[in-house]
């Protein structure tokens, strides 16, 4: 088999065991019943994974990096860190509500499962830090380009950030339409910008 062969597999079972995950529950959710949603062998599996908490975190670590290629490859060397940060939230204003709603119930209940276990802790720390990090760095090349005020905290405003993202989720999470959370989300950026530049 090509490497590019494995990763498209390796990928395919990502994408599978996310949908299934989401549907059950993580908790809920057996290496076979991904297995039989994908119609493999639970060989195949264990090929590419070592346990539903690998398959877990390389789900992560799969969505996280790709939305960070992804966005990366949106900006051109002319774009400003507020045009970037402007374009990272309206990414995910745009996100639809019943995906995220699926993708956080089962974050949730994993977080949860994590946050009785020391060995699980480690991944659900380095997603969290990957996410404040890329905010992070475009505040501070906002500063440094004079866009935002120079006294502003970098770390304090993408975790304020964060924090009113999923609080906005969570809130959503069992009621309320696409255009509250929309209008939710443009209110947060209107606030985070007056943060950044008042």
């Amino acid at each position: 088999m090509t490497e590019a062969y494995k990763e498209e597999r390796r990928a395919a079972i990502l994408e599978g065991a996310l949908y299934i995950f989401a549907e059950k529950g993580y908790a809920a959710t057996t290496i076979d019943d991904i297995v039989r949603h994908l119609g493999i062998s639970k060989g195949a599996i264990y090929n590419y994974f070592t346990s539903k908490d690998d398959i877990y975190t390389q789900i992560m670590d799969s969505r996280m990096n790709r939305f960070a290629q992804s966005l990366r490859g949106s900006f051109g060397p002319e774009t400003s860190a507020a045009e970037k940060l402007r374009y990272l939230i309206r990414r995910l204003t745009d996100q639809p509500l019943g995906d995220l709603r699926r993708l956080l119930s089962f974050h949730i209940e994993y977080s949860l499962r994590a946050s009785r276990q020391e060995e699980l802790k480690a991944a659900i720390q380095k997603h969290a830090e990957s996410a404040l990090a890329f905010m992070t760095e475009l505040i501070a090349e906002g500063k440094r380009n004079g866009e935002f005020r120079a006294d502003a905290d970098e770390r304090v405003a993408a975790s304020m950030f964060w924090a009113l993202r999923d609080g906005i989720a969570l809130d959503l999470l069992s009621h309320g339409e696409q255009d509250e959370y929309k209008g939710l989300m443009n209110g947060m950026e209107d606030m985070l910008f007056r943060y950044l530049r008042q």
